[in-house]
């Protein structure tokens, strides 16, 4: 099966100090060579990638991300990044026309709920970046992450979507180390509010969840499958981001890397390993569900048929010319 997604982590520097991550306390701070980066969407083109996610970190601190965005459209990719939007306003202009899935963080609808989660000011920032966006034709996705503290900050979050005509994504918040940390009730919440218009939840998220997440007896996570994660020193990371067990450096030669012995045994072992019992972590059974057609297979593409009726037809917002090419939908990446 040929990989849907390319995680590239460009950095792992970050300024912001959110709650629920950890990378900003990484050492030594690395950001990706911007020559490595061309050659591995080169290369993950030809290996069957359609999305890449460039993330970090923080990845608009990487100087050269609009020369990458370019590069990754020129190789046919629909681009995403998700942004804490500090950077954003100066950097705007120059990410015009290159980013088909933009992520604005907003957790709250108070600076003293988002401004506490992400652990910096931020607030203000990013209402001020959604208007520099739309003058620039950048048409952000609120990415709103769910907790049981945040959950009841929803509704300002939701007008001002509204009233922007944006996309609204709930995102349930995950740990890697364990089990789900949120509450039934906080789930119900968010499933209350995903009905409504212009409100994005993969229900299938919630689904697996109330399973008890992935089970290494009978396993669902497809992460080395679906997946390709690379990281800033430049080495592909298996079978996560998240557990990562191998680096494996690139050094210009991610094909035969894809069809190494080492990358087909962790094919074997993805969803396996002791440390994948329980594992719900959403952006890597995001492209897992295509692998299924099962009630999650189906869970998800309706949620992601809705996503892309309201923002695309209802809203107008430009479709990525790309995504027409594609037999599915994504937004989540």
């Amino acid at each position: 099966m040929k990989p849907i997604l390319l995680h590239y982590y460009l950095t792992n520097r970050c300024n912001s100090r959110c709650s629920f991550c950890s990378i900003w306390r990484e050492n030594p701070k690395v950001d990706a060579s911007v020559n490595d980066v061309i050659e591995n969407l080169k290369s993950a083109r030809k290996a069957g990638c359609s999305f890449v996610d460039f993330t970090g970190g923080e990845p608009l601190l990487h100087n050269d991300l609009p020369f990458i965005l370019q590069e990754a459209k020129k190789s046919g990719f629909i681009t995403s990044v998700t942004t804490n939007c500090i950077l954003f306003p100066e950097r705007a202009k120059s990410l015009s026309g290159l980013i088909d899935l933009l992520h604005f963080s907003l957790d709250g609808d108070c600076a003293e709920v988002h401004d506490n989660i992400r652990g910096v000011p931020s607030f203000h920032t990013v209402l001020k970046s959604i208007d520099i966006a739309i003058e620039n034709h950048l048409y952000p996705d609120l990415l709103f992450t769910y907790t049981n503290d945040n959950i009841h900050h929803f509704e300002g979050v939701y007008k001002l979507a509204l009233e922007k005509k944006l996309m609204l994504i709930l995102d349930p918040v995950f740990d890697p180390a364990g089990s789900d940390p949120v509450w039934e009730s906080t789930h119900k919440s968010a499933i209350s509010y995903g009905r409504r218009k212009g409100v994005y939840l993969n229900s299938a998220h919630l689904t697996l969840r109330k399973r008890g997440g992935n089970h290494i007896t009978r396993p669902f996570c497809k992460a080395v499958d679906s997946t390709i994660v690379i990281l800033p020193d430049n080495t592909l990371a298996l079978p996560c981001f998240h557990h990562v067990s191998k680096k494996i450096p690139v050094n210009n030669n991610l094909k035969a890397i894809l069809k190494s012995l080492e990358h087909s045994e962790a094919a074997n072992m993805q969803g396996r390993k002791n440390f994948c019992e329980n594992c719900h972590i959403n952006c890597y059974f995001d492209p897992s569900y295509l692998r299924f057609p099962n009630r999650l297979f189906f869970e998800s593409i309706f949620s992601k048929f809705k996503y892309s009726y309201t923002k695309y037809l209802i809203y107008g917002r430009p479709l990525p010319f790309n995504l027409l090419k594609k037999s599915y939908f994504s937004n989540t990446y």
